[in-house]
């Protein structure tokens, strides 16, 4: 039984599909009698999990890969794993890595198997093995400068130290256990990469994610459900994330669930039953991303939702559950965006505590980029900048009057 030296980083430690994907390779590698190291120039493999969700996240992976490139062992091989594989397989031919995708996982097994397989390792990650992970990460850390506000106002409002602890702590995935409950979606939004990597919903059953929850369930950790869509969860097994949530809800009333990409669409098709389910199950933070404001974009965006229609259903889902606290994307400068186009999506933004801008990412992979009326750098450049000065005020506003977070 051979046995190697390993080590695991990733691209991006916000995105938690990503984290639960290093999680289980850690554990499958340890569970096959490998060895972690914190050290890349010992490893044997350097396994570095990809993104390519925007072109900053794709440059990052490439300049991650040229720094344990340059830090590595001579003869260790370096596997570059995740979404990146599966959208740019053209960018990365030319690197000197082993190239495994989301849907070739069982290249793993062909390296690493001892004794037990990758399928056999339940995709959940804990807050140590996520520690473990973090604790020599070479990825740059991105500066969040929408909280920028908030920090400099700190030491004047204790009700905005108390919440901007307690959202910091959600947002950077402080004591959260995560659980995947499925990955692909069902949408075919004309800017997302995201499908190309991970491919058509496919839901984990009830009783698997129950059990998950089960093996790791501890009182002073949240939940986190993580999915490319948590909303789309169960349309492929005849179910649904309502009829989830109530089954956790009722085998773990006093636990706290934060969900990971709850799709506007589904908010508002099924509008009575998700406000039910806002009070009925304790639900501290939930991601709704709208991407934009102006229903021509959204159209353009292939986004089947009404702007106003959502954030109603926002605005009513706080007047019934005030101490969730409600997280979005924006997507600055998409094609076709006009300045009407862009206050819109502002006015929309307030109805959120927590909004964040993104800058439009051209890809010669998707449909926006045949779209007419690309914006310019410049133009988008300004109105992100626009976006961070104005969403400043909003989370700073909301965090202020915001009830206290359990």
């Amino acid at each position: 039984m051979k046995s190697y030296k390993f080590y695991i980083d990733n691209t991006t430690w916000d995105c938690e599909v990503s984290i639960v994907d290093s999680s289980r390779i850690y554990r499958y590698l340890i569970k096959n009698g490998h060895k972690h190291t914190n050290n890349p120039s010992d490893a044997e493999y350097i396994i570095i999990n990809t993104c390519g969700f925007i072109e900053s996240f794709k440059k990052r992976s490439i300049t991650l890969y040229e720094k344990y490139n340059l830090e590595k062992n001579k003869n260790a091989t370096i596997i570059f794993f995740g979404c990146l594989v599966k959208i740019e397989p053209e960018l990365i031919k030319s690197l000197n890595v082993n190239t495994i995708s989301p849907d070739e996982e069982y290249k793993f097994d062909e390296i690493f198997y001892n004794k037990v397989k990758l399928e056999e390792i339940k995709p959940y990650s804990d807050e140590e093995t996520k520690r473990i992970l973090k604790r020599n990460t070479r990825a740059k850390q991105p500066r969040y400068l929408y909280f920028v506000l908030s920090e400099l106002m700190l030491q004047f409002f204790k009700r905005l130290r108390w919440n901007y602890n307690k959202i910091i702590d959600s947002y950077l995935q402080k004591n959260r256990n995560f659980i995947e409950i499925g990955r692909g979606c069902t949408g075919n939004c004309s800017y997302c990469v995201i499908k190309k990597a991970r491919g058509n919903i496919k839901s984990r059953p009830i009783k698997d994610i129950i059990l998950d929850i089960d093996r790791l369930n501890d009182p002073s950790k949240k939940l986190y459900l993580v999915a490319n869509d948590c909303g789309c969860y169960g349309l492929d097994i005849d179910t649904n994330l309502i009829n989830l949530l109530y089954e956790i809800n009722k085998k773990f009333p006093k636990l706290s669930i934060e969900l990971d990409y709850l799709n506007p669409f589904l908010l508002e098709k099924y509008r009575s039953e998700y406000i039910k389910l806002f009070v009925d199950v304790n639900i501290d933070y939930v991601t709704i991303p709208m991407q934009g404001g102006s229903n021509k974009i959204l159209k353009n965006m292939k986004r089947n939702y009404d702007a106003a229609r959502v954030v109603k259903i926002i605005d009513d889902i706080k007047k019934d559950s005030p101490k969730t606290f409600i997280y979005s994307h924006f997507i600055i400068g998409f094609p076709g965006e006009n300045w009407i186009d862009f206050f819109k999506m502002l006015n929309s933004a307030r109805h959120f505590d927590l909004p964040i801008p993104f800058r439009y990412s051209e890809n010669k992979q998707v449909e926006s980029v045949k779209l007419p009326k690309h914006k310019s750098k410049l133009m988008i450049n300004t109105r992100f900048h626009l976006a961070i000065i104005y969403f400043n005020f909003v989370i700073f506003f909301k965090l202020l009057t915001h009830p206290k977070l359990n």
